[in-house]
Formats: structure tokens, C-alpha cells, sequence
């Protein structure tokens, strides 16, 4: 399907998603919720994508919600009409119910919209070019897409607290130093870093890395033993898969050839 806000390409096991209105930096429109939607749905069930990268065309990552769309549903509001197209939790569960490893490759400024999608994804990787604005206040509004579930786990209460009601950007080292990204590269290696690191993913067990996934984003919201119970549910039952057995014949193999070395 072609898409027009929206690149979407698979790179050997990794599906490279972009978000594409670069006049706009990247302003997440109605169209664009539409395809990312449809483009996330395509991917999880392809089974030879086994990482995804998010990114962005141009010099923004994203700068947001397109702010003449809330100037249009405001003024909708105010003439008895209903627009719904910026509170619909569809989008947010398409990002955070996707099953697969998600790194975003954050090439330029996340605002708004931009952070809170890039908290979604499992992993980041920030350009030195990026800087990070949870500016939602700025403009009369709260964070959303999960982000006051994800970013208090991510960098402590208080200091959510502060990006969230001081709108104040964050440059990628106090990014980094926070923990709010993994790591910090040069802008022209970005996206090899991010491809590297997506190839160095999908060479394990794709199941066994799913399932990992899905036991770190349960970790988040349970007791420990609820999380003893679930490791041990999730264990047994990769253990009775063949890719659990071609790995752990590939490693005994790999370790006998270093012995004979």
C-alpha cells in the first residue's frame, strides 16, 4: 500500500517506519493516524519483520499535533460539533499492543506528540541533533499516548513532573544522563546504529525476543510474584519450541569448535 504521510520499507528483518510530512516537521494530521495504524498492523503480522524502527524524514523527528487541526476542532467544539480525531486511544494501543521490538531513531526535535510516541518504543536512540519538549501545557493540554504511564518509569516522578509542567526542552546528554534515551550518536550514524542494532535483535529467536517484550512491559505494572509466576510460565513454554532447540544445539556446536581452537 502506498502511503502519504508515511514511508514504510523492509530492510532484511527489519521494517523501517518513517513518518514523512517534512514540510510540516512531521505534525501528526488525521491522515497520518490513519496510516500509521494501518502500516503497524501490516508489520506485526509479517513474520519477517522481527524489529521495527520509527523515525522521521527531514529535520524533525515530530513537532507534534498539527496545531491548525486543534484550531479546527476547538472552533468544531464551539459550534455543537464533535471531533474526536486527538482523543482517540486507537493510535496509542496500535504503538504500545505492537508485539515485536520497537527502537526509535530520533533524528531531530520531538515535541509533544514526538516524545510521547518515542516512550512507546522499547529502545532510543537519539541524534545529536534531537532535543525532546513534552509541550503539551504550552498549549493548554496534558500529555497523552501512555506518556504518564511511561515517562515517571523511565526518569523518576519529579523529574516527569518537571519536563511535563515546565514545557522546558531537554538536549540529548541531559536526555541521556536521565535516562529518557539509550544512547546518543552522531547525527550522520543514526540510522546505521539504530539498523545495527535491529539486526543484532532479530538474529536471536524471533519468539524468545517477543516474549521477552512482553514479560518487561508486564514487569512494569506487577508485584514480583506475579512476575516469578509469569517468567516461569513464559520459560516453560519457549522451551518446548524448535527455535529454542536449533539455538541451543547452534551454541553447543559453537562451543565445542572453540574448544578444538
Amino acid at each position: 500500500m502506498a502511503y502519504a504521510t508515511v514511508d514504510y520499507e523492509l530492510r532484511g528483518t527489519t521494517g523501517i517506519l518513517s513518518l514523512n510530512r517534512p514540510e510540516k516537521l512531521n505534525a501528526l494530521s488525521p491522515e497520518m493516524k490513519t496510516e500509521l495504524q494501518h502500516c503497524l498492523k501490516q508489520a506485526a503480522r509479517d513474520e519477517n519483520v522481527r524489529v521495527l524502527i520509527l523515525t522521521g524524514r527531514g529535520r524533525a523527528f515530530s513537532a507534534g499535533g498539527d496545531l491548525q487541526a486543534f484550531k479546527k476542532a476547538y472552533e468544531s467544539y464551539r459550534r455543537g460539533g464533535a471531533d474526536d480525531s486527538f482523543t482517540d486511544p486507537a493510535l496509542p494501543r496500535a504503538f504500545t499492543d505492537f508485539p515485536k521490538p520497537m527502537i526509535a531513531a530520533v533524528n531531530g526535535p520531538a515535541v509533544g506528540f514526538g516524545l510521547t510516541v518515542s516512550l512507546t518504543c522499547d529502545i532510543r536512540i537519539a541524534s545529536e541533533l534531537a532535543r525532546f519538549v513534552c509541550a503539551f501545557v504550552r498549549i493548554g493540554v496534558t500529555p497523552e499516548f501512555g506518556s504518564s504511564y511511561f515517562l515517571p518509569r523511565l526518569v523518576g516522578y519529579a523529574k516527569a513532573a518537571e519536563l511535563a509542567m515546565t514545557a522546558r526542552p531537554v538536549e540529548p546528554d541531559e536526555a541521556l544522563r536521565i535516562g529518557l534515551v539509550n544512547r546518543v550518536v552522531p547525527h550522520a550514524d543514526l540510522m546505521r546504529e539504530a539498523k545495527e542494532m535491529a539486526d543484532a535483535i532479530g538474529r536471536f529467536p524471533s519468539q524468545s525476543v517477543r516474549a521477552v517484550k512482553t514479560l518487561m512491559r508486564h514487569g512494569l505494572h506487577s508485584t514480583l510474584e506475579q512476575v516469578i509466576d509469569y517468567e516461569e510460565l513464559a520459560f516453560r513454554h519457549l522451551m518446548q519450541k524448535k527455535e529454542h532447540y536449533d539455538a541451543v544445539c547452534a551454541t553447543i556446536e559453537a562451543i565445542a569448535k572453540s574448544k578444538k581452537k
